[in-house]
């Protein structure tokens, strides 16, 4: 019987192994490679956060400190170029008097703290649009990104009354002899209130539904830099300089000359979000 053999050369067990050897390692690379995109990995970061869309929306919020106080606030973001944003912001500000200080009625008693000739708490609330610049591109995944931004718009000066407790003689004769003095909240007033009557400081709400408001006009410009390992949630630290003028001059202490004018120096850490 004759016995039909192929035209090709018979594999050997060593080709066997080779092909093996090969599929193994492109099957462990693969493994690998799928197994290093994780969230917030480089490789998760290219393909869904590492760039942003062409047109984006975002928001922050955030808060800080300035020379005459503190400041809550929070922008809506929307980019005009590659390298534009504009921007609708609101924020609060607190005042703080430069010649204000605090002390205290009763040396032993810390309740009985209070501040001499503060008429009137003062805030301020803003609310703008405003444009920020890109001067330096973060890298894809990490790195620090450069912007310099202002604002202006709308400012409403806030200002709430300033009760004290005053001490009174108590005329009610059934309980004078056990209580020969009572206090009563009362709005800080230089000409009958002095360090001889007043007992401290009111609960902060008094005074709250007498709130005055005075209009006027703000500022803002400052550097913000930006980093975070994704780009869509980015957070950021931002310095600059807030003025503002108002239609009438502000009372906020006694026995001081009063300005229209508030401003300050500014620093605030934001968190926020682009999509």
């Amino acid at each position: 019987m004759t016995t039909l053999r192929s035209p090709w050369p018979r594999p050997q067990p060593t080709g066997y192994f080779v092909v093996a050897l090969c599929l193994l390692v492109l099957g462990t690379r693969a493994g690998r490679a799928q197994s290093s995109e994780f969230f917030g990995s480089l490789e998760w970061e290219q393909r869904n956060a590492g760039s942003l869309p062409e047109f984006y929306n975002g928001y922050s919020l955030g808060g800080g400190l300035h020379s005459s106080g503190w400041w809550l606030g929070g922008r809506w973001i929307q980019n005009r170029t590659f390298a534009t944003e504009s921007q609708i912001e609101v924020s609060l500000f607190r005042w703080k008097h430069p010649n204000a200080f605090k002390t205290q009625a009763n040396p032993d008693d810390r309740s009985s703290a209070y501040t001499p000739g503060l008429l009137n708490e003062a805030f301020s609330f803003q609310a703008g649009w405003g444009t920020s610049y890109l001067w330096m591109e973060r890298g894809l995944h990490h790195g620090v990104e450069l912007r310099g931004t202002w604002s202006a718009g709308l400012s409403l000066a806030l200002l709430k009354p300033v009760y004290l407790q005053i001490i009174y003689a108590n005329e009610d004769p059934e309980t004078s002899k056990d209580q020969p003095f009572i206090q009563r909240a009362e709005a800080y007033a230089p000409a009958r209130h002095n360090a001889g009557n007043i007992a401290g400081a009111s609960p902060f709400y008094k005074g709250l539904d007498s709130l005055g408001v005075v209009p006027g006009l703000y500022a803002k410009g400052g550097l913000v830099a930006q980093w975070g390992q994704q780009r869509r949630a980015p957070m950021a630290v931002e310095i600059g300089l807030m003025g503002g003028v108002y239609v009438k001059p502000l009372t906020v202490m006694a026995f001081v000359d009063r300005t229209p004018l508030l401003a300050c120096v500014y620093l605030s850490y934001q968190m926020g979000r682009r999509y």
